[in-house]
């Protein structure tokens, strides 16, 4: 996010870590700072992953490449450290532009993105689910106990 628009975030009252803000506090501290935030008067978490939060050098395949983004590890450290102390309800992952993309980086580490959250999902033991969560509507009819074909 351009400075411009971290400045107009804040002066709404909007939630904003820059890479900045991240590497000063740390990886542990701002996973609790996004958690503390997300939860407050929730049920469950959807995350919205932005591939473009990542340097540029690791993910060329997007929109907004961004120099100076978080390392591959450290994005992926962040999202361990938020899917497994929160229920999770949903995933997307945006701004992977293939067109873009050079020799796949982009989409490999997407498809990374989506391994580990479903990894951590199963070790969490939110996956699989045993009963239909709470914050699942009815209409959903979400048969966890059907065989699978």
């Amino acid at each position: 996010m351009p400075r411009e628009g971290v400045k107009v975030c804040r002066e709404r009252g909007t939630n904003v870590l820059t890479v900045t803000d991240i590497c000063e506090m740390g990886l542990e501290a701002a996973a609790q700072f996004a958690i503390e935030r997300a939860t407050d008067g929730t049920d469950c978490v959807y995350i919205s992953f932005d591939i473009d939060c990542i340097d540029a050098g690791f993910v060329p395949g997007t929109g907004w490449p961004e120099p100076g983004g978080l390392l591959p590890r450290e994005a992926l450290k962040l999202l361990e450290l938020i899917v497994r102390n929160v229920p999770v309800c949903g995933l997307e992952l945006v701004e992977v532009s293939p067109p873009y993309d050079i020799s796949d980086m982009t989409s490999l580490m997407a498809c990374r993105v989506i391994c580990d959250t479903m990894a951590h999902l199963v070790v969490s033991g939110q996956l699989p689910r045993k009963h239909k969560p709470s914050w699942i509507s009815d209409v959903c009819n979400m048969n966890v106990d059907q065989t699978w074909r």
